[in-house]
Formats: C-alpha cells, sequence, structure tokens
C-alpha cells in the first residue's frame, strides 16, 4: 500500500520516529479512500498540517447544493483538487462514474473508461482537461493533493508528458464538449464554470445542450 514495504508501514502504525512525507500521507488517503475528516486526522497523527485545498475544510454550503438539484442540465460542485462534492440527477446520467465514492473529474477522464467510450477525441478533451489542471496547481498554491493527482496521471500516461511541457496557458473556464448518450448519438455541450466569490476554491459546473 502506498508504495513502501510492509515493514515500514508496520513501524508507522505503531509509532515509531520515521520520517513520513506529505506524498506518502497523501498516498495513505487515497489507497484508504479516507474522507476529510480521516484525512485530517492522520496528519494531525504525523504531526503535519493538513493543506488547505481552497475549499476549506468546512461543509458544503447547502444553498449550492439546492441550487444544483433545482436544474434539469447536468451540473456538479467540485473544489480545486477537482474532488466533486456534489451533483445532481442529470449529472449522474451524464457520468456513470459519479457513482463510485469520492469521484475526481481529472481521474475520471485519464482513467475512466466509461468516459473514454463517451468523449470525441479524447486526447483533445484530456489535453485541455491536464492543462487547465497544471494552471490551478502553478497558480494556486501548489497543493500536495493536485500535485499527487497529476503526478499519477503523468506516470500513467505517457502522452502527458508532453502535454505538460506546452507552453499554452490554459486557465479553468468554459469549454465546448461532445458525449454520446445511451443511445449513442452524439449531443454537444457548453460547459460552463462558475467560481463561488465567499469560496474561491468552489468551482460550479453547467452542461448547456448546444442545439444545432
Amino acid at each position: 500500500m502506498a508504495g513502501v514495504g510492509l515493514t515500514w508501514y508496520t513501524w508507522f502504525e505503531q509509532g515509531r520516529d520515521i520520517a513520513v512525507s506529505d506524498d506518502f500521507l497523501q498516498r495513505l488517503v487515497r489507497g484508504l479512500r479516507l474522507d476529510r475528516a480521516e484525512r485530517e486526522h492522520l496528519f494531525a497523527l504525523a504531526g503535519r498540517e493538513t493543506f488547505a485545498d481552497g475549499a476549506g475544510s468546512a461543509e458544503l454550503p447547502q444553498s449550492l447544493v439546492r441550487m444544483i438539484d433545482a436544474l434539469d442540465q447536468a451540473a456538479y460542485i467540485m473544489d480545486s483538487s477537482w474532488d466533486v462534492l456534489a451533483h445532481n440527477d442529470a449529472a449522474r446520467i451524464l457520468f456513470e462514474d459519479f457513482a463510485l465514492p469520492r469521484p475526481n473529474m481529472i481521474r475520471i477522464v485519464f482513467f475512466s473508461d466509461h468516459y473514454r467510450r463517451k468523449i470525441q477525441d479524447w486526447p483533445f478533451a484530456a489535453r485541455l482537461v491536464l492543462l487547465k489542471a497544471r494552471h490551478d496547481y502553478l497558480t494556486g498554491g501548489k497543493s500536495p493533493i493536485l500535485k499527487s493527482i497529476l503526478n499519477e496521471v503523468l506516470q500513467a500516461v505517457p502522452q502527458t508528458m508532453e502535454w505538460w511541457d506546452d507552453p499554452e496557458i490554459l486557465p479553468i473556464g468554459d469549454t465546448d464538449i461532445t458525449l454520446r448518450d445511451a443511445q449513442g448519438r452524439w449531443r454537444s455541450y457548453r460547459i460552463n464554470i462558475l467560481v463561488s466569490k465567499d469560496r474561491p476554491g468552489l468551482r460550479i459546473a453547467f452542461y448547456d445542450e448546444k442545439v444545432a
């Protein structure tokens, strides 16, 4: 687990005086699928401060959840690590992976078979996501959580190394996308991104279907 040996991990559990990096703790968080409170407890046990991801540890504003639930169009809320914190029924139909625990849009784009089967021109869409996530990382305080996710992608998907070196600057923002629906028909959407004024780490994505 987390890329370390069993003996080393046992020593960590026993609280022995060993060096523990933030990257190791983040790998434990992913491997054990810890929620935010459990992650903060783990970091506290290791004598580290949990990095604030921009959204903060406060409860997700229910006004935002009610807003997306009231929409017919697909919509979801994610934080600056691209974790999907809430989504409506239409988004759940559009993205099957939202049914999994702790969905993350970067991991969905790069590792989900469902997504690859339904997206038109995956390399184009994946490159845009990587460049936007790179911009988030470089301009948002270099979050170790986001860094860990990006490293996972860079190690697993060879062509992303070339994309990472692309000089184009691409912040998160509105995007056009084409997805295949359950009947096999292509549907084009405009993804509109709104940022919460009170909590800028929160982003709300709305999928407006484009009428031909």
